[in-house]
């Protein structure tokens, strides 16, 4: 059920771990087989998952930006996921890479900055000392 004011609601749902399949609830036809990262199979993980989410949220909310600018949308954005052990069992470390052809490198990070502050994905995660944000003249992964 949406809450009060939405303005889109999804509902996905899991019902057995990292076998089975994921799936959007309704009629939009979203279904994934799901696996582990850590051993052999076929399915999208949650690495995958988030990924996604962060480049496609991301680019969409910096083309808005870059809109309110008066500039063509240049950015494409990569989005490196990786997983690792800590002291409690296992964490993400998020790294977004932003790339802006013809766009000065002080600008594009001024755009990034305020993508930052309006995309309902970045606002989620840019707080968390495992979340990186950089503007690159060429992607490292």
């Amino acid at each position: 059920m949406a809450i009060d004011g939405s303005l889109y609601h999804t509902e996905a749902v899991n019902e057995k771990g990292l076998s089975g399949v994921s799936f959007i609830r309704g009629n939009e036809g979203l279904a994934l087989g799901v696996s582990s990262s850590l051993v052999q199979g076929s399915g999208t993980n949650p690495e995958q998952l988030v990924g996604l989410a962060v480049s496609t949220c991301f680019n969409a909310t910096i083309e808005i930006i870059e809109r309110l600018h008066s500039l063509p949308h240049t950015a494409v954005v990569h989005t490196g996921v990786d997983q690792l052990k800590d002291d409690t069992g296992y964490k993400f470390v998020v790294r977004v890479q932003i790339l802006m052809p013809g766009v000065d490198h002080a600008q594009a990070e001024s755009l990034v900055e305020e993508a930052k502050n309006y995309c309902p994905v970045a606002k989620m995660i840019k707080q968390n000392a495992n979340v990186s944000f950089e503007v690159v003249d060429e992607f490292a992964f």
